[in-house]
């Protein structure tokens, strides 16, 4: 559960280890990398749209030569 008290290794859980302790650790220390990877191409893709937006409709009918 998502607020489920954290128990720690060895408390009768079944089917988990020590070793299946440490691999998850090991995930949860390198952080949301990945997410963050999208994170930033989505924003860098919605970036050049608005820069490509910007100089193609609105520099051109701002009257500046």
């Amino acid at each position: 559960m998502l607020n489920s008290a954290i128990r720690p290794p060895g408390d009768g859980e079944a089917g988990i280890d020590e070793a299946g302790h440490d691999e998850v650790e090991a995930v949860v220390r390198r952080g949301p990398a990945g997410a963050l990877a999208v994170a930033g191409i989505a924003t860098a893709i919605v970036l050049a749209i608005w820069v490509a937006f910007y100089l193609f409709v609105f520099v051109p009918r701002s009257g500046h030569p």
